[in-house]
């Protein structure tokens, strides 16, 4: 009757336990994402249970040419700085269904925040101009392995760009462009830290 009784009581604590374990992302995660041409750098960093600050330092390449008044290649390397706050909201059906929430696997809502500060290596003839873009994305994140990610995120947002220009008799104007923007992103990365 003791064995029994043991037995129980040990199924018992075991099933509590598993049902009061609770889904959370990583309190920290560094990584490295190749999305489409660009080069990324990330941290992900606990907020809450369900929501994570991630902190992107990014490069963009531009290329153009061959326009009908000007025949000229112009191309750019412009750095990214992007602050994505990011609401992982399946976590705990994930969990519940078995699947891997490691790395912060799962899908999410964010505000996808972007500065491009007007900096960057051009050729001679580019120029390149700050710019804000303000974007809300949904978007999915899922593990390949222990270190490697994919991820897929879409959203439409707004974003200015300031742009200046110098004329020949040395007269500064100043604009500001702006517009709606669809985002999308398209990744494969890889961990070097979860903390």
């Amino acid at each position: 009757m003791k064995y029994l009784l043991s037995i129980v009581l040990v199924i018992g604590f075991s099933c509590t336990k598993i049902q009061a374990q609770e889904a959370s992302v990583e309190r920290s995660i560094w990584g490295a994402q190749i999305i489409m041409l660009p080069l990324s750098v990330y941290n992900e960093s606990k907020l809450t249970n369900e929501i994570a600050l991630r902190s992107e330092l990014s490069w963009g390449f531009s290329w153009s040419g061959g326009g009908y008044y000007d025949s000229s290649v112009r191309w750019e390397v412009i750095p990214y700085l992007i602050v994505e706050p990011r609401y992982y909201y399946n976590l705990n059906r994930r969990l519940e269904k078995g699947k891997r929430i490691d790395g912060n696997s799962g899908n999410y809502l964010s505000l996808y925040t972007c500065i491009q500060p007007g900096i960057g290596f051009k050729s001679d003839n580019a120029r390149i101009d700050p710019g804000v873009f303000v974007i809300p994305m949904y978007g999915l994140k899922r593990n390949i392995g222990k270190r490697f990610n994919f991820e897929l995120a879409y959203g439409i947002g707004y974003g200015w760009i300031f742009e200046e220009y110098t004329y020949f008799n040395g007269e500064t104007h100043r604009e500001t462009d702006s517009g709606v923007l669809l985002n999308f992103r398209l990744a494969i990365g890889y961990m070097f830290k979860k903390g």
